[in-house]
C-alpha cells in the first residue's frame, strides 16, 4: 500500500512550493481561471449525470460578463492542448463557477480522459492561446486543491465546488487518524471501544457506516458494541486538514471458522432509491440481455467503501476502495456479486495482501466477491470447484478462490468466494503486462483490451489452411499455446460446462510475440447443475460444427485434423482422468470445499432462503459426489469415439518420488501410476531427477532416454530408475 508514502510526498511538495505553475500569456484572454480541482474524488462530490464520484475541475469567471467556452480546449497534457474541445453551448456567467468532470466519458461536460492524482491542467482558447495552466503535485483522497481569496493555492476538506473557496490550508498535512482500542476482529462478548487522538484534536465518529464529517457526533465516552458493528472515526484539528477515516469492524458473536470480509460504507450508497447500487431504486436502467427489469443495480455505478479482511487470528488488511455490482443477469439476485477496485483516488493503488495460497502474488488491483450466481440455490461450489480441481495439476489461466463470509455495515451478507477478476486485470496481475500490452477477446468478437486484428487473421488462417499439413501446424504452434489450450478444453469438457463455448469464453495474447491463451471463468452451469450431467457428451459442444457453439469450437475441430495434436490431446486427457479427475480425488476436493463453508451455511440459508434448506444443500453436494463417481466412466467412451476408436490398454509407470519426478504426456504422475491410455496414439513420458540424483534408465527396457515416446499396442509397465549423483 502506498498511502503513507503518498502523504510524505504531498507534504514535501507543498513545503517546497513546487506544485503550482500558472500562466496567463495574453492580455485578451478571458478572465477565467482554474479555481479548484478534486483529483481524488472518492466520496465528496457526486456527478449528477453519471452518478459516480469522479475527478473534477472548477473554472471561475472573475470578470463582469459571461464567457462562452464552446470550442475552448481543456487538457491534462500541456504539450497536447487539443485533448478535449469543450462542447458548444457551455458558458460560465459573470462571477460564476463551472464544474467539468474529468472521468473519461467524453460527452457533454465530461472529458475523454481521467485526471490523475498529480499532473497538469490547461485551459486554451480555440486558437491555442493559453488562458490558464496549472501543474499540481500528488493529491489526497477527498481533499480539494484550490485558490483562496488572495489567489494562493490551498487545500480544502471539504471541497467547495460551485462556490468561493475559504482560507484553506497551506500544506496537505492531515491530522493523524484516531486509534481504536481494542482493534477490530472476532470477540465472544460485548466490547467498549475507546478512541484516542493527538492532544487538541476533536474525534468525531459514526457507527452506521458513513464517513464522519464535521457534523458527526463528538466522541466522549467509550462506545458500547454488543453485536457486529463497524466504527469509523476521524480527527479534526485547527491547524491541519481532517484525518483520513479510521475504520474497525467488531465481529462480536461471530464464529471465526471462516474468513470475513467487512464492507463499511454510507448506507445510502447501497440502499438509497436514487444513488444506491444494491436496490431496484428509482434511477435504474434495464439490462437488454436479461429482460426488461429497470433497476439501480444495472447501473455502472461505483461507490466508496472500507474493506477489511479478517482471519481467525485478526486483521489481514484494511483500506478504502471502490465497490460496484458485478455480473450480468445475476445482478437481479438478492445476494449480489460485488467487485472491489483499488485506485489512487481512494488512497492505495492495489490491495497489498497475499490473498491466495496458490498464487505467488501479494498485490491485486481488483477483487471479486463472488456469490454463487446460478448455483446459489444448489451447492455454492460449482464455479470454484471447476477451477480448484486443477490447482497444481495444469498450466491454465484460472481464478484463484478463497471462501469467506461478507458483512456490510455489520450485517451478515452470506457466503462468498474471494476471487481474482477474470478480465484485463487478471493479465496485469498474473503476467505483469500493462493494459496496452495485450489483446483480450470475449465470446465471439468483443474486444476487452487491445485489438482483434491478430485474432481475426489467425482465425482466417486456421479456417482456410489444414492443420494436418506439418508447416501449417508448426505455424499454429507459434500462435497458440497448444499445451494451455488442451488443458482448457479438458477442464471444460470434463466439467460439463453447458454454457460454453459460445459463452463464458475469453482468450488473450501478449503483443510481444505472445501466444493465445484461454481463461477459465463462470462455471456455475457445470457439473450437471440442471441435469445429471455426468453422462453428457460435452465433446459435441467443444467441437460443434453447427449452431451457436460452432464459431468458437472451430479451433479444436480444426486442430484435431493434425495427428500430433490429436495424440497429445487424447493421451493427456487420459492422464488427467487417471489423476486430476480420478473419482476419489475429486470427491476429496468436493468434501474439503463443502466442509469449509458448512459451519456458515445455516446462517447463509437463513439470510437468503437459498438453498431452500440445509438438508437440500447437503443433498446437492451429494449430487456433486455422484458426478465425480460416474463422470469418468462416460468420458472414457466419449473420448475413445472422439479420437476415432483406437481402443485402450493399461499403462503402468513407477518411480521413486523421493529421487525424481515423472510426467505422462505432461501430467505429473504419482509414484505408482496406472491407468488406461490409447493404442496407436504416440505418448511421451518424461523423467526428471531431483537435486542430488540422476536418471539412469527405464528398468524394463534399459532405455536411457529420459523422454521416450511410446506407441502402445498392449499393456505396458515402465519404471524410471534414479540413482544418487556420482
Amino acid at each position: 500500500m502506498k498511502r503513507h508514502r503518498l502523504l510524505l510526498v504531498v507534504a514535501l511538495v507543498a513545503l517546497l512550493s513546487a506544485v503550482v505553475g500558472v500562466s496567463r500569456l495574453r492580455a485578451d484572454a478571458p478572465p477565467v481561471v482554474i479555481n479548484e480541482l478534486l483529483a481524488g474524488n472518492a466520496s465528496a462530490t457526486l456527478d449528477p449525470d453519471y452518478k459516480n464520484f469522479v475527478p473534477w475541475v472548477e473554472l471561475h469567471n472573475t470578470g463582469g460578463s459571461a464567457v462562452n467556452l464552446g470550442g475552448y480546449r481543456l487538457t491534462d497534457d500541456l504539450d497536447t492542448p487539443t485533448r478535449w474541445i469543450i462542447p458548444s453551448g457551455v458558458t460560465i456567467p459573470a462571477g460564476g463557477y463551472l464544474i467539468l468532470w474529468l472521468d473519461g466519458q467524453g460527452s457533454g461536460r465530461h472529458a475523454p480522459y481521467v485526471l490523475g492524482m498529480s499532473g497538469e491542467l490547461g485551459l486554451f482558447m480555440p486558437d491555442g492561446t493559453p488562458v490558464d495552466t496549472l501543474t499540481f503535485g500528488p493529491q489526497l483522497s477527498d481533499v480539494a486543491y484550490g485558490r483562496n481569496g488572495s489567489g494562493d493555492w490551498r487545500y480544502y476538506d471539504p471541497a467547495t465546488p460551485g462556490a468561493a473557496n475559504g482560507s484553506g490550508f497551506a500544506t496537505a498535512a492531515q491530522a493523524a487518524p484516531p486509534t481504536l482500542s481494542p482493534p477490530g476482529g472476532f470477540y465472544g462478548s460485548a466490547q467498549a471501544v475507546t478512541l484516542s487522538a493527538a492532544p487538541g484534536a476533536t474525534i468525531r465518529y459514526t457507527i452506521d457506516g458513513s464517513r464522519p464529517t464535521a457534523n458527526s457526533p463528538v466522541y466522549s465516552v467509550p462506545i458500547a458494541v454488543n453485536g457486529p458493528t463497524a466504527v469509523r472515526a476521524r480527527a479534526f484539528a485547527a491547524d491541519s486538514l481532517p484525518s483520513p477515516a479510521a475504520t474497525s469492524t467488531y465481529l462480536v458473536g461471530v464464529n471465526p471458522n471462516l474468513d470475513v470480509v467487512s464492507l463499511v460504507t454510507d448506507p445510502a450508497y447501497f440502499f438509497d432509491d436514487y444513488i444506491g447500487i444494491y436496490v431496484d431504486g428509482k434511477a435504474g436502467v434495464a439490462n437488454p440481455n436479461c429482460g426488461k427489469k429497470v433497476a439501480n443495480w444495472n447501473q455502472p455505478w461505483e461507490r466508496p467503501v472500507s474493506v477489511e479482511l479478517f482471519e481467525a487470528d485478526g486483521l489481514v488488511f484494511q483500506q478504502d476502495s471502490g465497490v460496484a455490482i458485478a455480473g450480468s443477469c445475476t445482478r437481479k439476485d438478492p445476494q449480489k456479486q460485488l467487485q472491489l477496485f483499488a485506485r489512487p483516488g481512494y488512497g492505495d493503488d492495489d490491495f497489498s495482501a497475499a490473498l491466495f495460497a496458490d498464487k505467488p502474488f501479494d498485490a491485486y488491483e481488483r477483487i471479486i466477491l463472488r456469490a454463487a450466481g446460478q448455483d446459489a440455490a444448489n451447492t455454492l461450489l460449482r464455479d470454484a470447484l471447476g477451477q480448484q480441481l486443477v490447482v497444481g495439476q495444469m498450466d491454465i489461466d484460472r481464478q484463484a478462490y478463497r471462501p469467506a463470509v461478507v458483512f456490510i455495515n455489520g450485517a451478515f451478507w452470506g457466503v462468498y468466494g474471494i476471487r481474482e477478476r477474470m478480465d484485463e486485470y487478471f493479465v496485469t496481475s498474473n503476467y505483469g503486462l500493462g493494459l496496452d500490452e495485450f489483446d483480450l477477446i470475449e465470446k465471439k468478437s468483443l474486444v476487452l483490451a487491445g485489438s482483434i486484428t491478430n485474432w481475426n487473421t489467425l482465425y482466417s488462417y486456421i479456417s482456410n489452411n489444414s492443420p494436418a499439413t506439418p508447416s501449417v501446424y508448426s505455424y499454429l504452434q507459434t500462435q497458440i499455446d497448444i499445451d494451455e489450450f488442451i488443458n482448457y478444453q479438458i477442464l471444460e469438457i470434463y466439467s460439463d460446462n453447458i454454457d460454453w463455448p459460445h459463452n463464458n469464453i475469453r482468450w488473450w495474447r501478449a503483443h510481444d510475440d505472445g501466444q493465445w491463451r484461454w481463461m477459465v471463468y463462470d462455471m456455475d452451469a457445470a457439473f450437471g447443475r440442471g441435469t445429471k450431467g455426468y453422462n453428457n457428451n460435452t465433446f459435441k459442444f467443444a467441437a460443434a460444427a453447427k449452431g451457436e457453439r460452432a464459431h468458437n469450437a472451430l479451433i479444436l475441430r480444426r486442430l484435431m485434423l493434425n495427428p500430433t495434436f490429436k495424440a497429445q490431446f487424447g493421451q493427456r486427457f487420459a492422464a488427467h482422468l487417471n489423476t486430476t479427475y480420478q473419482s476419489e480425488r475429486v470427491i476429496g476436493v468436493i468434501d474439503d470445499m463443502a466442509d469449509t463453508i458448512a459451519p456458515q451455511m445455516p446462517n447463509h440459508i437463513a439470510r437468503w432462503n437459498k438453498p431452500k434448506s440445509l438438508a437440500y444443500w447437503q443433498s446437492e453436494v451429494g449430487r456433486l459426489r455422484t458426478y465425480a463417481s460416474l463422470r469418468p466412466g462416460h468420458l472414457w467412451g466419449y473420448l475413445n469415439t472422439f479420437l476415432g476408436t483406437p481402443g485402450m490398454v493399461t499403462l503402468t509407470v513407477n518411480h521413486n518420488a523421493a529421487r525424481g519426478h515423472v510426467t505422462v504426456e505432461g501430467v505429473a504422475a504419482p509414484a505408482h501410476y496406472q491407468g488406461a491410455h490409447f493404442r496407436t496414439l504416440p505418448l511421451q513420458l518424461a523423467a526428471e531427477p531431483l537435486p542430488g540424483y540422476v536418471f539412469v534408465e527405464w528398468a524394463e527396457t534399459g532405455d536411457t532416454d529420459p523422454t521416450p515416446t511410446l506407441v502402445l499396442s498392449g499393456p505396458r509397465t515402465l519404471t524410471a530408475v534414479f540413482e544418487p549423483s556420482p
